[in-house]
């Protein structure tokens, strides 16, 4: 591997580490738009997976606490992932590289923009919402890496607080995670799929010890930031690296001439900047430390179990 090229995966990994430490989730929507770049989603995807399996499964126990209240909320969507799951790795294993990159940009991006403005539209009846989207989320998840924004998007819209949102994401993302090696795993060794290669191990020490750095310094981090914010601040950065790398493929892919690339990443970067000034101005009124508006869990309480301790007022 270049040795360059190693570094600066080290380093974006690093930033999106921290994000992932600050706000539950992130790490490969904010490393794989980047990476994608310089590797193929064959050889990138299996070891973010490693990595997140056991990022997510930290961040479960971080929050274990609130897991016997919010396993009703994570229990829909881990029960349905499975087929998803199962036909993201057939495209990751048969779709042409440009092709799996352009299917990354395309769905980010309106799911980013989205989350920059605050888009809120809470499901009525979760339950059936949750399993709905389960498949679509194993889907992008095993074929892309991806799943923190369209999961986000969903649970934030659904009326839990802070804690309970870390803990339900986290859940899902330890399934998803888990379910998607062993899927990956078992393509390699049945169709020769070849997604645990060696090449793709090889990229484990410049994931493995960012995030060894990276994830405590974003729990500390967001201690003294509003993290509503922050997370706004961070998909704005994410829609910038987004768009450039849209823009980059459809060349690659000679869907766009370079000049038509200049204008189309121009026409991005001035929306992305429209919906951040009015997606900050926006969150200055929001409440951090409650639940984002939506339903509550009430008609879900029989099964919640009893009520978590008091979180660490620190």
């Amino acid at each position: 591997m270049d040795p360059l090229s190693g570094i600066w995966l080290a380093l974006v990994a690093l930033c999106a580490a921290i994000v992932n430490g600050a706000v539950g989730y992130g790490f490969s929507s904010t490393i794989t738009p980047i990476a994608i770049l310089w590797y193929s989603n064959k050889v990138l995807n299996p070891a973010l997976v490693v990595v997140e399996v056991v990022v997510n499964s930290v961040l479960l126990w971080r929050e274990r606490r609130f897991i016997g209240r919010t396993w009703v909320r994570a229990r829909p969507v881990v029960f349905t992932l499975f087929p998803g799951v199962v036909l993201g790795t057939v495209g990751l294993t048969y779709l042409a590289v440009n092709d799996v990159k352009v299917v990354v940009y395309a769905v980010l991006l309106p799911l980013v923009a989205l989350q920059i403005y605050g888009f809120t539209r809470p499901f009525r009846n979760e339950v059936r919402g949750s399993a709905s989207i389960g498949p679509g989320i194993g889907f992008l998840y095993s074929l892309t890496t991806i799943s923190g924004p369209p999961l986000a998007l969903f649970l934030r819209n659904q009326g839990l607080t802070k804690d309970e949102f870390r803990a339900t994401i986290a859940q899902i993302r330890v399934a998803e995670s888990s379910m998607t090696l062993g899927v990956y795993a078992a393509f390699t060794e049945l169709f020769g799929a070849k997604l645990i290669s060696l090449p793709s191990l090889g990229l484990l020490p410049y994931l493995a010890i960012p995030v060894l750095v990276g994830v405590p310094v974003g729990v500390l981090l967001v201690r003294s930031l509003t993290p509503e914010f922050f997370r706004r601040f961070v998909m704005t950065v994410d829609a910038i690296f987004v768009s450039y790398g849209f823009s980059v493929v459809l060349v690659s892919l000679k869907w766009l001439s370079k000049t038509g690339s200049y204008v189309l990443l121009s026409a991005l970067f001035a929306g992305v900047a429209v919906l951040s000034y009015f997606g900050l101005r926006r969150v200055r009124v929001l409440d951090a430390t409650g639940p984002v508006r939506g339903p509550t869990a009430g008609f879900l309480a029989s099964d919640a179990g009893p009520p978590p301790p008091p979180s660490d007022p620190s």
